[in-house]
């Protein structure tokens, strides 16, 4: 299997603008399936999908802390509201906030995989390491 590079250059940064929760999602499956496509191609293809969404909340695997009352409530507030399938909590996103999604083969990236709980530490260790230079 061929390894793909994570550098700055081996990215195509895609700017969404604003969009709604799901919408962007959408756009997450578009990209997903375009990598694919490219890894049964042998290539590497990597994205960096960058998006400000409208105000959302959404809660991870452990949803069940969130009734549909205290749902009903954050809707309420003018706020979508979505249950995912990713680990954590509440995260609110919404207008000035952009969020970046990238988007590649986590197993094509490294001699032996690192799992998605070191990628994760090592995400955010990111905006550390930029105050300290």
């Amino acid at each position: 299997m061929r390894l793909c590079s994570l550098s700055y250059r081996s990215f195509k940064f895609v700017n969404l603008g604003r969009l709604r929760y799901a919408e962007g999602l959408e756009q997450q499956k578009k990209y997903l399936d375009i990598v694919k496509k490219h890894k049964v191609q042998g290539d590497c293809l990597n994205f960096l999908l960058v998006v400000e969404h409208t105000p959302v909340y959404t809660v991870g695997i452990r949803s069940e802390l969130y009734p549909e009352d205290e749902e009903n409530r954050l809707r309420r507030l003018g706020a979508d509201f979505h249950r995912t399938s990713r680990g954590g909590l509440i995260t609110f996103h919404g207008p000035g906030q952009l969020v970046i999604y990238p988007i590649f083969d986590l197993k094509r990236i490294a001699a032996r995989p690192i799992g998605v709980r070191r990628y994760v530490e090592m995400i955010e260790q990111v905006p550390l390491a930029d105050k300290w230079e």
